[in-house]
């Protein structure tokens, strides 16, 4: 079965009101980033495993909102990029990706060693993000996964076991054309990506805009041409 929805372009998947601007200072480890508010430096806690060397770096806009944390009280929601805005907050991935996906769905699906987003049915779904837009092309990973690798060949398993498998890539940046994976930054990955396109897994690519702290729904998109 099919397992996902077919939405609109416009169609919003989140809002974020009260939003705070900020400049980058330094990102002192993964976690956490400093940024100036009305010329005070506050700790600011990411939630994004990525690199996002074109985003977080010193003198960069972003947008943050008050959180409670037990480290800091703030939370990075938005980055510039250019003339865009992408959404960096991984947490809320799973649920957006759900509004895609067909009615009856399991989420965190342990899988042998590995642990899958969602299962409907007979079918499979991982999901993964991007923000990493090159000349159109959208890049995914941006460093090294391991984890990343193990979802592929775990999702080629369950193929072989007579399971549907698919990949549902949310791309978080509107320029977004057209996707390929990173082989320049994660080879091992790329590999495990043509695999899994020869072992039958389906991949959706959903581009989303953000602007006025919402993020809507912009188009669906392919892998490039090779």
């Amino acid at each position: 079965m099919y397992p996902f929805i077919e939405r609109e372009p416009g169609y919003v998947v989140a809002k974020f009101p009260n939003l705070i601007e900020a400049k980058v200072v330094s990102r002192p480890n993964r976690f956490m980033v400093k940024a100036m508010v009305d010329d005070k430096e506050v700790d600011v806690h990411i939630h994004d495993p990525g690199r996002l060397e074109e985003l977080i770096f010193p003198g960069n806009s972003i947008l943050i909102r008050e959180t409670n944390g037990t480290k800091t009280h703030y939370s990075v929601t938005f980055c510039k990029n250019d003339d865009i805005w992408t959404f960096n907050d991984s947490r809320y991935h799973s649920g957006i990706a759900s509004m895609f996906i067909q009615e009856g769905w399991q989420r965190e699906v342990k899988v042998g060693n590995s642990r899958l987003d969602f299962r409907l049915n007979n079918a499979y779904i991982e999901v993964k993000s991007a923000t990493l837009v090159e000349n159109g092309i959208a890049r995914f990973p941006d460093a090294p996964t391991l984890r990343g690798k193990k979802h592929l060949e775990t999702l080629m398993d369950l193929i072989a076991s007579g399971y549907e498998s698919f990949v549902l890539f949310l791309i978080f940046n509107e320029n977004a054309k057209c996707f390929l994976p990173n082989t320049a930054r994660d080879p091992e990955f790329s590999h495990a990506y043509y695999s899994t396109l020869e072992h039958g897994v389906k991949f959706q690519y959903l581009v989303f805009s953000s602007s006025g702290g919402e993020i809507v729904l912009k188009d669906s998109i392919s892998m490039c041409n090779p």
